[in-house]
């Protein structure tokens, strides 16, 4: 059974080069960045290094990357940490504004900010899964004083208006942290184009290694630590760095940079392909969430009606797509909120699933894929 991964908005693959350039740091060069020695200096240089691939692909300073454990701290330092360092300076409770599409990662964090006295709102959407700038206007009061919207949503992939959203975050002098998990290294991030404060992002995402990731924080934006111990960072993020996966999310961030433009091209031409003709041989049932909007070049939100995602990813153990409801452990969440916001039902979400197509995604596992899939549909509803 040759397996076809569709499921690159969960995770992607080490990328070759990345994985090279990782082995020297989990071998010879074992030096801890902070000594002074030859072992020490190579793991330092190497990290800074890493530091200025991935300020090139966003078009930051050096100085303005803090690399983490992964997108979930780096959006608990974003907002914690400016929460926290900005709260004691302000006269009445602070308010927090988000949308109804975040990542549970941003959430959770606005759910503890709740608990530390901010007033958090949440802005709608319409139903192609696009934050509405009307609506997040109206939510903006004299007592705003962070803001956090997703760069495109993980589950449908739609890319939200953060440059309409950072331009009135401005004028009101409220500070915008973007969580661009899905986005860098698959789309343009330029921090200024974006006009964002404050940017998250996970390694494991574009072709890096799982348990890296790292924070944009613009420079003069007060932020504070939210871990405790001794410091690296610049001081923001204490312990040990992870110097062989830090070396690989540079590297990983030098592929993206240098391939972004034909990687766009191929994967949403790839995408457009598997939307045709699952069209074509599954019919006009089948419903495209987030099509007509502004969407990631690799993802396609599929609901087929009368047949479960679980139901078809049974029939079809050859290939691993992403699920329509959320797993996290053992747990399973009943709703996953980015559907339910577009207002369906949760038999309706229970029958969508999740493709999303990656850079070494063929030409032939697209077209096996479609046929398997449509073929496994019209068995499920034969039944």
């Amino acid at each position: 059974m040759r397996s076809i991964f569709l499921d690159f908005s969960t995770t992607t693959p080490i990328a070759a080069s990345v994985r090279e350039s990782m082995l020297p740091f989990l071998g010879e060069l074992f030096g801890h960045p902070s000594c002074n020695h030859w072992l020490g200096r190579a793991a330092d240089e190497a990290i800074e290094d890493a530091r200025c691939n991935v300020s090139t692909l966003l078009g930051c300073h050096p100085s303005e990357i803090v690399f983490t454990s992964g997108g979930s701290e780096s959006v608990n330092l974003g907002l914690l940490g400016v929460a926290r360092a900005i709260a004691s300076s302000l006269p009445e409770r602070p308010h927090l504004i988000c949308s109804v599409l975040e990542h549970a990662a941003v959430r959770q964090t606005a759910a503890r900010l709740e608990r530390e006295g901010w007033v958090v709102s949440l802005v709608g959407c319409d139903d192609r899964g696009v934050v509405r700038v009307e609506e997040f206007e109206r939510n903006l009061r004299p007592s705003t004083r962070l803001v956090s919207i997703i760069h495109a949503s993980h589950q449908i992939g739609t890319i939200q208006p953060i440059e309409q959203i950072a331009e009135l975050c401005h004028q009101h002098d409220v500070l915008l942290h973007t969580d661009a998990a899905q986005t860098v290294g698959k789309i343009d991030c330029q921090v200024d184009n974006l006009g964002v404060d404050l940017l998250s992002f996970s390694g494991h995402k574009f072709y890096a290694p799982m348990g890296i990731g790292g924070l944009y924080s613009r420079l003069g934006v007060p932020i504070e630590s939210i871990l405790y111990g001794e410091g690296s960072e610049a001081g923001l993020r204490p312990g040990t760095p992870n110097v062989a996966a830090i070396v690989g999310l540079g590297q990983a961030a030098k592929l993206a940079q240098a391939g972004l433009v034909s990687s766009i091209d191929r994967v949403s031409s790839l995408r457009d392909r598997m939307h045709a003709q699952l069209e074509v041989l599954i019919g006009r049932r089948l419903k495209i969430h987030g099509d007509g909007a502004n969407r990631l070049p690799g993802i396609l939100s599929c609901e087929l009606p009368g047949v479960t995602a679980e139901a078809l990813q049974r029939r079809l153990p050859e290939i691993c797509f992403g699920p329509s409801i959320p797993c996290n452990g053992r747990a399973r969440s009943p709703v996953d909120n980015t559907l339910a916001a577009l207002g369906l039902s949760e038999q309706q979400i229970a029958n969508t699933l999740r493709i999303s197509i990656g850079w070494p995604t063929s030409e032939d596992e697209i077209q096996r894929a479609i046929h398997l899939i449509a073929s496994a549909y019209e068995s499920l509803t034969d039944c």
